[in-house]
């Protein structure tokens, strides 16, 4: 524990962090395909659309994530010659909102409550996350979305919108994630006391972003702290 008895803050992204968003939605994404004729190279064009629009979107007017998800959706299906009905467009919701924790997680969670204050800043809206805090079920401190400070990671404003929130100086918070793109690179240039790097896709990070730690998942954090 934090000397004084104090718990300090480790602060969470969420998707792909925690639960498995994209697997979820790129299963998804096969599945809606498959049912209307698509063949395997069709999955893979209108999955590299979603993927491209849901990131534009993000950076334009600020839209909610259901409403990014639909449009990229939208844009991914139209790119390969189908359309998106609501149905489709409930699919896809339903993907993010039943993605499974990664198998660590409520187990990691849990013991680091007992030490540490957790909270979640994630790229999403209340209606949504509440699904996956209930199942990775663990209660959070705190939770900073998306649809509170309108503008996603890796915006400034989220992470301003956490430090507020937590009342705390970022010196003294640990941030820990998977994308460098959303979360490593901001959590650096606002000054967060640490962050550690859940690289679970073994992807290539930023040399000049250098995380605190890097480990391919959530067993071995406690020992990072």
């Amino acid at each position: 524990m934090s000397i004084n008895n104090v718990k300090r803050w480790l602060t969470f992204d969420c998707y792909d962090t925690l639960v498995r968003y994209t697997e979820s939605k790129s299963a998804t994404m096969t599945d809606l395909i498959s049912v209307k004729g698509g063949t395997k190279d069709l999955v893979e064009s209108a999955w590299s659309v979603f993927q491209s629009s849901e990131r534009r979107l993000q950076t334009e007017d600020f839209l909610p994530l259901n409403q990014v998800l639909k449009k990229s959706l939208k844009f991914a299906l139209s790119e390969i010659g189908f359309d998106s009905t609501i149905a489709d467009e409930d699919k896809m919701l339903s993907a993010v909102k039943d993605a499974d924790p990664f198998p660590e997680v409520n187990q990691v969670l849990s013991e680091l409550k007992q030490d540490y204050k957790i909270a979640i800043l994630s790229n999403s809206e209340p209606d949504i996350i509440r699904f996956n805090i209930a199942k990775i079920g663990v209660a959070f401190d705190e939770v900073v979305l998306a649809s509170e400070a309108k503008c996603y990671k890796p915006s400034a404003g989220m992470f301003n919108e956490l430090i507020k929130r937590l009342n705390e100086d970022p010196k003294n918070i640990t941030h820990i994630a998977q994308s460098f793109y959303h979360d490593m690179r901001t959590a650096k240039d606002l000054g967060f006391g640490r962050r550690i790097w859940i690289n679970r896709y073994k992807k290539q990070g930023d040399f000049s972003y250098k995380p605190d730690a890097e480990i391919s998942d959530m067993r071995r954090l406690h020992e990072q702290l």
